[in-house]
């Protein structure tokens, strides 16, 4: 009998240990960081330039010249962006900053509008701190055409 007491009150004990010590739920989000915040005040680089149809894939970026690889834009906070020359000028007079046009990120971030003479609307494919990843569909007569951007922060 003294066995069975002696059991009762363990586990009696123990339960009241586990509710006391009962966990509390942590109800603070990490707040979302918008996309704007991710995309401003650094510089990217493109690291990939891809155009795909149905005749294959073509690396447009290994096409570029090492001078162009290394470009940069930057996307400023008033819906400017900037393009700088890298480390190496394709013609050493190239002005080191130039006008590159107008950004815009639509629709909750999920699309990037450019406006540099034309007015393209990317589907944003990925959005970090350090990455940037844009889509582009165009129908050509009947053709279509999909671009894709790689940007990494520089």
């Amino acid at each position: 009998m003294k066995t069975v007491k002696f059991l009762a009150i363990a586990l009696a004990a123990l339960t009241m240990s586990f509710s006391a010590c009962k966990k509390e739920d942590d109800t603070t989000e990490t707040p979302k960081v918008s996309g704007s915040t991710l995309l401003t005040g650094k510089d990217w680089r493109i690291s990939a330039l891809t155009v795909t149809s149905p005749g294959g894939t073509i690396d447009i970026f290994a096409t570029l010249d090492p001078c162009e690889k290394d470009d940069l834009m930057e996307f400023l906070a008033n819906g400017n962006v900037v393009t700088k020359a890298g480390a190496t000028k394709c013609d050493p007079t190239d002005p080191d900053t130039e006008p590159g046009g107008l950004w815009a990120l639509l629709q909750s971030d999920t699309k990037f509008r450019v406006i540099d003479g034309d007015t393209t609307l990317f589907d944003v494919v990925e959005l970090s701190a350090t990455n940037f990843r844009v889509r582009s569909t165009e129908n050509d007569n009947g053709v279509i055409y999909t671009n894709n951007i790689t940007f990494v922060k520089n």
